[in-house]
This record gives structure tokens, C-alpha cells and sequence, in this order.
């Protein structure tokens, strides 16, 4: 896992070194997570060629191993504003397919 202060990614900003160790301590983090597998489930048109298919722009849901053993499972409807997921433990899985995308709810 690697962390990252946002603030001091931006040039221009305050600086903690300038603005004092309190402002070090409010804002945000960047987290970023190794992924060890998964999988991704999109839908488009059956003429769609195959290396076409992350370009359009349809129904997308998938899950992610972490780096932790942990699974993050996202799911996005087309012509949504925003997306659903949920993270399960390493002995759960849950990973949203074909027989979800009329379900209400979703995830």
C-alpha cells in the first residue's frame, strides 16, 4: 500500500513545512492498493470487435483481489451518476454477473 498527502501533490498549495504540522493533519490521503487478480463483466453490442470493448460504454461490474486478500466489488449502470461496491473478506465471495444486471438493488 502506498500513501500519499494530496495536498502536498498539488504545487501551489499550503505546505506543511511552511504552514506548520497542523495542517499536515487535516485534509486527505491518496491511498493507492496493489490488485493481485480479478475480473471485470461489461456488456456490449454482439458487433462489437473484441478490442472494442472497454470503448463503449454499457453495464460494467467487477471484482478485485487487494493486495490483503480482502475483494472490492464494484458494479456501474450505464447512464449512472455513480457506482456501487462493497468490500467482503478474504473467505467471502460475491462478484456481480449477467444474473444481477436486472436485479434491483444491484450489489
Amino acid at each position: 500500500m502506498k500513501r500519499r498527502n494530496v495536498q502536498q501533490a498539488f504545487t501551489g498549495e499550503p505546505d506543511p513545512s511552511q504552514e506548520g504540522i497542523e495542517a499536515a493533519l487535516h485534509g486527505q490521503d491518496a491511498i493507492e492498493l496493489e490488485i493481485r487478480g480479478g475480473r471485470l463483466l461489461t456488456t456490449v453490442d454482439h458487433t462489437t470487435p473484441d478490442d472494442a470493448v472497454l470503448e463503449r460504454h454499457g453495464y460494467l461490474s467487477g471484482e478485485l483481489l487487494l493486495e490483503d486478500g480482502r475483494r472490492l466489488s464494484f458494479e456501474i449502470q450505464d447512464g449512472a451518476v455513480g457506482a456501487q461496491w462493497s468490500v467482503t473478506e478474504r473467505e467471502q465471495e460475491h462478484f456481480v454477473g449477467l444474473s444481477a444486471i436486472d436485479t434491483p438493488g444491484g450489489v
